[in-house]
């Protein structure tokens, strides 16, 4: 009966025995025991070859939870390395095309010989506006029809005299020239003409990219705008859109082969005072080496009346 007790007790004590959570005369009570009782013994003996088991088990768990945690980690470290290396070679892609197609303009934009034609429609209004350009003459053909059918033709003679002062706001390049200008006008009832103005023209071919002048601005425009291949007119090009506000056109077609815009997406734009400003849509045709100085013959004054200069300005 004695042995029953004791065996019920050891038994009881044996998981935390084994456990190490028993104190230092349990312990001895559980070891005096263990060594007369072949029952207690084989117990304990099968209690500890389990519990092995189950923390094996356990360890084993353990570092397979790891090893797949590793394996996850390094899985989620691979696809964020393809993101990065993804992000910097498009990024790297449009700087290379921006600067390509800026060079590309650079040829263009400086050219005395050019016939360039602008298609613009906005608010109802269109308006074609035809520029020639030889050495210091330009000469430009503006033709609006308004939303009431009228339709008014304005052809500027003009001989460079200067340039304009620098400005902050100058869009073009090169710097923008002082003319002196014959004016003549059309409309469904007269003829007029101002002679011998004095003011700006920048009709000059424009880079599709001349708002950015640092390489800051090259890679802000390229990280945040899209950039793809494809046709319009005939052309090859690239559709460019999402161009940030230090740029007036923030959707446009440029020719591949020129750097030039050849369509403009009408839009909005701050100037460096904070003034908005709208751009109306555009299409932009160009021809080069093509003008000569008959396209600067003047017409006939004597088939228009004289208007005083001031009342021209102050219109």
């Amino acid at each position: 009966m004695k042995e029953n007790k004791e065996c019920k007790i050891a038994q009881d004590l044996l998981p935390n025995y084994i456990e190490k959570l028993t104190n230092e005369e349990t312990n001895k009570f559980i070891e005096e025991h263990l060594k007369n009782c072949e029952d207690c013994k084989k117990n304990y003996d099968d209690m500890k070859e389990s519990l092995n088991k189950n923390n094996k088990n356990k360890e084993k768990k353990k570092v397979n939870f790891l090893k797949k945690y590793k394996n996850k980690l390094r899985i989620l470290e691979i696809i964020l390395l393809i993101i990065i290396v993804a992000f910097v070679v498009n990024t790297g892609r449009k700087v290379y095309i921006i600067t390509d197609l800026n060079n590309k303009a650079e040829k263009y934009i400086n050219s005395t010989n050019y016939h360039k034609i602008v298609y613009s429609l906005d608010k109802g209004n269109y308006t074609k506006s035809e520029v020639y350009s030889l050495d210091n003459k330009k000469k430009i053909i503006l033709t609006t029809l308004t939303e009431d059918g009228k339709k008014e033709v304005v052809t500027i003679y003009g001989t460079k005299i200067g340039n304009a002062p620098d400005t902050p706001y100058a869009m073009v390049e090169p710097p923008i020239g002082i003319y002196k200008q014959n004016v003549y006008k059309e409309t469904e009832t007269e003829k007029t003409v101002t002679l011998n103005l004095e003011s700006e023209i920048a009709v000059e071919p424009q880079k599709a990219f001349y708002g950015i002048e640092n390489i800051k601005q090259l890679i802000v425009c390229a990280i945040t705008s899209s950039i793809n291949k494809t046709t319009y007119d005939g052309n090859k090009c690239y559709y460019v859109s999402g161009m940030p506000s230090i740029l007036l056109n923030s959707s446009m077609y440029v020719n591949k082969d020129t750097g030039l815009a050849i369509s403009l997406m009408a839009s909005e734009y701050e100037n460096p005072d904070g003034e908005r400003g709208r751009v109306a849509g555009a299409e932009y045709k160009y021809e080069f080496g093509t003008v000569t100085e008959d396209d600067f013959i003047e017409p006939d004054i004597s088939e228009y009346k004289i208007e005083d200069a001031n009342d021209y300005i102050n219109q």
